[in-house]
C-alpha cells in the first residue's frame, strides 16, 4: 500500500525491487487465520481443562436492598484475592426488590476486574424486556448468566406487585439461544440453569435438565446440597455450598426457605447458644464434609455465605 498520491506504477516499481523472502515473519502474517465469528468461548469455565481440570468456584453476593453496597463491595474486593472464578449475583430472591443484578454485576467486574454472572428470571420481565436486558448486558461486556424461572411475589404484597411469567427458564434459555443465532451471532453469551436435586421425584428434575441443555444451557448450579443424594446428567455441574453460621440461620433456612432440605442431623451439628467463632467452625467443616462427598462428580462449587461472609471461604478452602 502507498500514502496520498503513490500511483499503481510506483508500487509496482517498488514491488520489483525489494526481496520479500528476508522477512519470512511477515510472510506468516501475511495469511492470519481466520476464525468464524463468535466461535470463541467467553465463558466463565472455558479454561477448567487447561487449568488440569481444577475445581470451579463460584461464589454469590446478594445485592443490597437499599443504595449502600459498601459491604458487598468490600466482600468482592476481598475475593479478588482468593482465587474465584466467578462472582454471582440473584436476581431480587424470593421476590423482594434488591439491586438490579445486572447492574450490580457491571460495577463490580468494573471495580475488581473480576468475572460476572447476574442471574435473571422470568418472574418480573416479558419477552421484549429480557431481550433489551440482555442486549445491555452484552455491551456492557457481560457474558455468563444464570437463567432461572424465579420465587414467586410474596403473598403479603400480590395485590400491588403482580408476576410476569411471560414464560419459564426453559422457554427463557430457548430466547437467548435465538438471540445467540442472530443478533448476537458476533457477540455470544453462555447461559447455565439451576438444579433443584430437593426434588421428591428427581427424575422430573432430570428431565427438565436435559431439557435446558437441549435449550443451550452448558453449566448448571445446584441448591445448597446438605447431603451426598445426586444424580448424573453429564452437564458441567457446581455443587451448592451454604455454611450455615448458627442453629438460629439452619432452623431458619429449613422452615423459610424453599428448596433447600436441611437434614436435623445437619441442625443438630450446632451447638444451641454457641458463639459466631463456633457457629463459623461448624459451617465450615460442613462445607468440607459436603465437598468431599461430592468430589467425585462435581466439576466446582457454588458457595452462598449467609450474610455474605465470605472471609469463610478462606478456612473451607485450607
Amino acid at each position: 500500500g502507498g500514502c496520498c498520491g503513490t500511483t499503481p506504477e510506483y508500487i509496482s516499481d517498488l514491488a520489483g525491487k525489494l526481496d520479500f523472502t528476508q522477512y519470512p515473519q511477515a510472510q506468516e502474517k501475511a495469511e492470519p487465520e481466520k476464525k468464524q465469528a463468535g466461535t470463541e468461548d467467553h465463558s466463565f469455565y472455558h479454561n477448567k481443562e487447561a487449568e488440569g481440570g481444577k475445581k470451579l468456584i463460584a461464589v454469590e453476593l446478594a445485592p443490597p436492598a437499599g443504595i449502600d453496597d459498601e459491604k458487598l463491595m468490600d466482600a468482592a474486593h476481598l475475593l479478588q484475592r482468593s482465587g474465584v472464578d466467578v462472582l454471582t449475583f440473584p436476581d431480587s430472591p424470593s421476590g423482594r426488590t434488591r439491586a438490579d443484578s445486572i447492574l450490580m454485576a457491571e460495577k463490580v467486574a468494573r471495580e475488581t476486574g473480576m468475572c460476572v454472572m447476574p442471574h435473571i428470571c422470568c418472574r418480573d420481565k416479558n419477552a421484549i424486556a429480557i431481550r433489551a436486558t440482555i442486549l445491555g448486558a452484552r455491551l456492557n461486556g457481560i457474558e455468563d448468566f444464570l437463567v432461572i424461572t424465579g420465587d414467586p411475589v410474596p403473598v403479603m404484597i400480590r395485590q400491588t406487585t403482580k408476576s410476569v411469567f411471560n414464560f419459564d427458564s426453559i422457554g427463557m434459555m430457548n430466547i437467548i439461544s435465538d438471540m445467540n443465532e442472530e443478533i448476537l451471532k458476533s457477540h455470544r453469551v453462555s447461559y447455565g440453569g439451576a438444579i433443584n436435586h430437593n426434588r421428591v421425584n428427581l427424575n422430573i428434575e432430570i428431565e427438565r435438565v436435559k431439557k435446558k441443555m437441549k435449550a443451550g444451557a452448558t453449566f448448571f448450579l445446584s441448591q445448597p446440597v446438605f447431603s451426598a443424594r445426586q444424580e448424573q446428567t453429564g452437564a458441567v455441574i457446581l455443587v451448592g455450598i451454604m455454611p450455615l453460621v448458627s442453629r438460629r440461620n439452619a432452623m431458619f433456612m429449613k422452615s423459610e426457605m424453599s428448596g433447600i432440605n436441611i437434614p436435623d442431623e445437619v441442625i443438630n451439628r450446632y451447638p444451641e447458644d454457641g458463639s459466631r467463632e463456633e457457629g463459623e467452625a461448624v459451617g465450615v467443616a460442613l462445607a468440607k464434609d459436603i465437598m468431599a462427598a461430592t468430589e467425585d462428580f462435581a466439576d466446582g462449587y457454588y458457595f452462598s455465605f449467609p450474610f455474605n461472609r465470605v472471609g469463610m471461604l478462606k478456612k473451607i478452602m485450607e
